[in-house]
């Protein structure tokens, strides 16, 4: 590399142009980003609602975000390949939709009552859902949703078929080639969701050899094409080992990720969710959580741990509000700016909707 394209690098982040796409959590914000060639791995229980963060934090946020006039004047260009082995397609969108109609509306519709699996949606309620077929076919231009469990060279092979329509390999001899993408703007985010649903096969015989397999499909994907991998992945039982409860040493670590310790190690950025509430323990952050439930029990918080970062600090913790019946998380403001109010505001809903 000469001095000149290193200059021309650090003037195009003066110029803002490698600042990436918010992620919707400011705090969250300073310390990652969602760039090119950023590998990710999110962490938690079942129940912690890992999934859902990771649709709000590298899906929907970046998407508004995206075709908002800010993200449209920008020149970044978004794809996101969206590997679902756990829910299938109509149920993702109609989440989503579930969402953005709450953010829109206030109303909150879930998803059971969107598909008619519980209660069923009144006459005003589905001519609201009607009003989003623009946003779904829009959304639907810019995630693709591949649903069902695959195994690794299932999943490399698709992200080869999805970099050479966007870009081209240039073979230098036995050992080198180069990959030019047909936009250095592309931002491209693999999600994988998640990890222990990979399917084994017999060259990857195992859960941990199908996930090592993987890890490293998406390690050259990230470096070699440039994409940007997120994967989802379950706690091990450890986590909720009774000696670690009665110690209150559960807040998880890099060591609890389950099946495998490949992933930890390519990743760049490891997120963790976790909820206090759980296991009756105090929040890390010192969030008061008996003001963060409401009268039938519902919990409305959840610990956000940035357990390793390869581009900054680490160790981070961030407070995050939960609204479990449509799947969303909106950043808390720090400890020292919580007020009897704002707790109410959480419980009440209403927090989320503010701007």
């Amino acid at each position: 590399m000469s001095f000149q394209d290193l200059s021309r690098a650090v003037q195009d982040g003066i110029d803002g142009k490698n600042g990436g796409i918010p992620m919707g959590f400011n705090r969250l914000n300073k310390y990652i980003g969602i760039r090119k060639s950023i590998y990710t791995l999110v962490g938690g229980l079942t129940g912690s609602g890992k999934t859902s963060f990771v649709d709000d934090a590298y899906v929907l946020n970046p998407y508004d975000w995206y075709m908002s006039p800010e993200g449209q004047a920008s020149g970044i260009k978004l794809r996101i390949i969206y590997r679902s082995m756990e829910r299938n397609r109509v149920y993702k969108f109609a989440k989503w939709v579930s969402r953005r109609i709450f953010l829109d509306t206030g109303i909150i519709i879930t998803v059971p009552k969107l598909l008619g699996w519980t209660d069923k949606m009144t006459h005003d309620e589905h001519d609201v859902f009607l009003g989003y077929q623009d946003y779904i076919e829009h959304m639907s231009d810019v995630i693709e949703i591949i649903d069902g469990p695959e195994n690794a060279v299932g999943i490399a092979k698709h992200l080869k078929e999805r970099a050479l329509q966007s870009g081209t390999i240039e073979v230098l001899d036995e050992y080198n080639k180069i990959y030019y993408p047909d936009d250095e703007n592309l931002i491209t985010l693999v999600i994988i969701d998640h990890a222990g649903l990979l399917k084994t096969t017999k060259d990857q015989p195992t859960k941990k050899s199908a996930i090592d397999k993987m890890s490293d499909e998406l390690r050259y994907a990230r470096d070699f094409y440039g994409f940007s991998p997120v994967v989802v992945s379950q706690f091990n039982r450890d986590i909720a080992n009774p000696i670690r409860i009665k110690n209150g040493d559960v807040e998880p670590q890099l060591e609890d990720f389950k099946e495998s310790s490949t992933t930890q190690e390519d990743a760049d950025v490891v997120l963790a969710l976790f909820d206090p509430m759980r296991y009756k323990v105090d929040d890390p952050s010192g969030y008061e959580l008996d003001k963060l439930r409401d009268e039938y029990g519902a919990k409305y918080y959840r610990s956000l741990r940035l357990i390793k970062n390869s581009y900054g600090d680490d160790d981070i913790r961030i407070g995050l509000g939960f609204l479990g019946q449509i799947g969303m998380f909106k950043e808390l403001p720090r400890l020292k700016h919580m007020t009897d109010d704002t707790y109410q505001e959480i419980v009440d809903k209403s927090y989320f909707l503010q701007q």
